[in-house]
């Protein structure tokens, strides 16, 4: 008897549970004189879903392959917890007529199928209830639950048994700082897209290292998301606003909110950045401008057909207008999509306009200015000479690359010399014989196999020849790049250069390094390096 055996433990804490399973299986096995094909296992993966467990789905696989004829596990609830797919499981199996069996209740039936396994979903339902219970009364102690908040830090801890002391946080007075910043501005009537746009200005790093966004301050109404909605900020950590419910078709953990009158709510003045006062009115400004907003949403939609056209053309009008202020059409400068942080390895993203970053957070590559990289960029470009080129061209992946063509072209100039033989063999066995119908076909293949070789053998020779320039060839492209920089210079945003010079570049590394000994406001000193597409370079012009 052909069998295999599988194996689960849920959390980290069970990691030799698997081992132990495998050991009582293999058991089993041998005692009843079953030989063990294949170990399945999935360590650290809850038995809610099959769909999320590739130890499982691998078992499905091979089962329905027909590599064994018995499926043993210590247990139904290592093979899943879910009634459904126990169920669904359990009709496969008996479909290719292969037995399913377990140490501790023997060979599975019906009834196993539907008294387990409603069991075991009862066991995750409850056990679901224990957890939330347990996390409203941590919550209650004043413990903090999720991840990270912006505004504090993660206190690590341990009690006296060395296990983690979770939910701890402490204050980080740089971040609170641009919290009170927020609220205060947001209080006084700015809007949300001027608070960003701010932020951004002055270089301070958004929650995720990046810019900041509208969603990033105001979040998700029901959901109670964002900065500007946290209660943490004024010492009250709100728990329970969300419920998972798993998908019956993808098995994935979907977020649905509670009513708020579910919400747990507890005291934390510890942990209090901002006056409760200050913290209210915002969300009274929220709710006010959230409202304003509805009310012009439900106006538009009872206007009627001349009301819609005539503010239609108004936007129009305004369009019009601005595109007249702003004449210019954007033009990308060389180094767009090329800067990249050297300490890092990152790309360098744009802040606003003209103003560049580095998305980690605490990177010295912040706030860099257009008027000052376009300078070092076309300083770096200028850094290209001859020498490097042919360095280039001489090195081994080039060198290997050219003998792949040369590889290529000997095998299809000998394919062509064979087939030009064959069809003056024909010719001259034939004579004119040669004229008739089925061997003039047979000549007319052998003539179109010819043109095809002739035309890849030429393609060939000119990627062969362009891996390879000569000297002169090299100094003509590098005279024509050089004046193109020296144009760029004068010109820095004509399209004419930008495009083809962007093109010989394949990365701008950015550094950013502090100087002490230099005067202050001056300090800072900002490096750039060209990784050069030297191809790129040497057609330029051409």
């Amino acid at each position: 008897m052909l069998a295999a055996i599988y194996a689960r433990h849920s959390t980290d804490k069970q990691q030799g549970s698997t081992e132990d399973q495998i050991a009582r299986c293999v058991q089993h096995c041998q005692r009843l004189g079953y030989t063990v094909v294949e170990i399945f296992c999935d360590k650290g993966t809850s038995g809610a879903s099959m769909l999320n467990r590739p130890g499982i789905k691998r078992l499905i696989k091979e089962t329905l392959a027909g590599r064994f004829e018995r499926i043993v596990a210590e247990d139904l609830s290592r093979l899943s917890r879910d009634q459904g797919d126990i169920a669904t499981f359990f009709k496969r199996l008996s479909f290719a007529d292969i037995v399913l069996e377990t140490v501790a209740e023997g060979v599975i039936g019906e009834l196993h199928i539907g008294l387990k396994g409603t069991m075991n979903a009862l066991y995750l339902k409850d056990l679901a209830d224990k957890t939330r219970r347990g996390q409203i009364a941590s919550v209650q102690r004043g413990t903090v639950p999720g991840g990270q908040v912006y505004g504090y830090d993660i206190v690590r801890r341990f009690d006296a048994a060395g296990e983690p002391i979770r939910g701890a946080r402490a204050i980080n007075q740089e971040q609170a700082e641009v919290v009170r910043q927020i609220f205060t501005a947001y209080a006084e009537g700015k809007s949300l897209k001027r608070i960003c746009e701010d932020l951004n200005t002055l270089g301070i790093p958004s929650p995720a290292g990046g810019k900041w966004g509208v969603t990033t301050l105001v979040g998700s109404a029901s959901r109670a998301t964002g900065i500007l909605r946290q209660t943490l900020y004024k010492g009250v950590v709100t728990f329970n606003r969300m419920h998972f419910r798993k998908h019956p078709e993808t098995g994935k953990r979907l977020s649905v909110p509670r009513p708020p009158e579910e919400w747990v709510l507890a005291p934390v003045p510890d942990l209090a950045i901002l006056d409760a006062a200050l913290f209210d009115r915002v969300q009274t400004l929220i709710d006010q401008r959230s409202t304003a907003r509805k009310e012009v949403i439900e106006q538009r939609k009872i206007e009627d057909t001349e009301a819609k056209a005539a503010r239609a053309a108004a936007r129009q009008r305004k369009w019009r207008l601005e595109q007249q202020e702003q004449p210019h059409k954007k033009i990308l400068p060389v180094f767009s999509g090329r800067l990249h942080c050297a300490e890092h390895d990152v790309k360098i993203r744009t802040q606003h306009w003209r103003h560049y970053a580095c998305p980690v957070s605490g990177c010295a590559n912040r706030n860099l200015k257009w008027d000052e990289l376009m300078p070092l960029c076309i300083d770096a470009l200028e850094q290209l000479k001859a020498d490097d080129i042919m360095a280039y061209y001489a090195s081994p992946a080039v060198v290997a690359e050219r003998a792949e063509h040369d590889g290529a072209l000997e095998d299809i100039g000998r394919q062509i010399d064979e087939r030009r033989a064959s069809l003056k063999a024909i010719l001259t066995t034939l004579g004119p014989r040669a004229r008739t119908e089925s061997v003039r076909q047979v000549l007319d293949e052998l003539e179109q196999e010819i043109r095809r070789l002739t035309h890849e053998q030429a393609r060939h020779q000119r990627q062969r020849q362009a891996l390879q320039p000569s000297l002169a060839a090299v100094e003509a492209a590098l005279g024509r790049f050089q004046a193109m920089l020296m144009q760029l210079r004068l010109m820095p945003e004509d399209h004419r250069l930008t495009v083809p010079l962007r093109a010989c570049v394949q990365r701008f590394e950015v550094t950013t390094v502090e100087d002490a000994e230099a005067p202050k406001g001056h300090r800072r000193m900002v490096r750039v390096r060209a990784q050069f597409d030297v191809p790129k370079v040497t057609e330029i012009g051409n």
